[in-house]
């Protein structure tokens, strides 16, 4: 009777302890407001002339219940004189906080990319986020929208599409100033189901000082049904400078 009471009990009290464990902390909360500017530049000349240029820029501002978020960058490549690369993006997204899980959102998001087929391109949409996981070692929010997509490309007519945008966007911190963020976002066609596209990108971004940072991402996206002529698959790897400001104040 003993050794089984005493196995019993062996087996029972990891359960208890951690059934009595504290649940994780919440990450602290972010600053009112954040802004950011990034830039790279790489030329080369003598027996290659190249240069390379990128900027890109974000800004959060943050209220009770209302949030702002904008977005832009820019990619510039040539090689002897020759454009080989370019790319413009942009971004803004207003949100309403309903409660601690939900909230309403609404955006736009317009890119140029020639390279890829691309003259124009926007997306507006109107959807819900979620808060899905906030913890001090982790925070992940989703997004499920509905959108119209206007594609302006270099071959062919003017597209129109109903569209959907389901994202997911992960941050990892790492030491006392690092995070490392990661985003899926899949964009399926409502009108034209083999045209769906998706976008995978991966960052990560380290404090040098107070002030200055060091960031380096990888974007992979892809298009089911690319522009006749172009390829479905692209990638760009980032390595910047960052200058970032930010609040005394957090959010409330």
């Amino acid at each position: 009777m003993r050794p089984i009471l005493l196995t019993a009990l062996t087996l029972l009290v990891p359960s208890l302890v951690s059934a009595q464990a504290p649940p994780p902390p919440a990450p602290p909360p972010p600053p009112l407001w954040d802004v950011q500017v990034g830039a790279s530049f790489v030329g080369t000349s003598g027996n290659s002339d190249t240069s390379s240029a990128g900027a890109d820029f974000a800004l959060h501002r943050r209220w009770p219940v209302w949030q702002i978020e904008s977005a832009a960058s820019a990619v510039r490549t040539s090689s002897d004189d020759t454009r080989t690369a370019e790319r413009y993006l942009g971004l803004f997204r207003g949100q309403r906080r309903l409660t601690s899980l939900v909230g309403l959102a609404a955006g736009i998001k317009a890119e140029r990319d020639r390279f890829s087929g691309m003259d124009f391109r926007s997306i507006s949409d109107v959807g819900l986020t979620w808060a899905l996981i906030r913890e001090a070692g982790w925070t992940l929010d989703g997004i499920t929208a509905i959108a119209l997509n206007a594609e302006r490309p270099t071959v062919g007519p003017d597209r129109n599409s109903p569209v959907g945008l389901f994202q997911l966007l992960s941050r990892i911190p790492f030491g006392a100033s690092g995070a490392t963020t990661q985003r899926v976002t899949f964009y399926p066609d409502f009108k034209d189901t083999d045209a769906h596209r998706a976008e995978f990108e991966v960052a990560a971004q380290a404090a040098m000082n107070s002030r200055l940072a060091l960031k380096l991402g990888y974007l992979v996206r892809r298009s089911n049904a690319p522009v006749p002529g172009f390829k479905k698959t692209d990638g760009m790897t980032t390595a910047s400078v960052v200058i970032q400001w930010k609040a005394s104040t957090p959010a409330q």
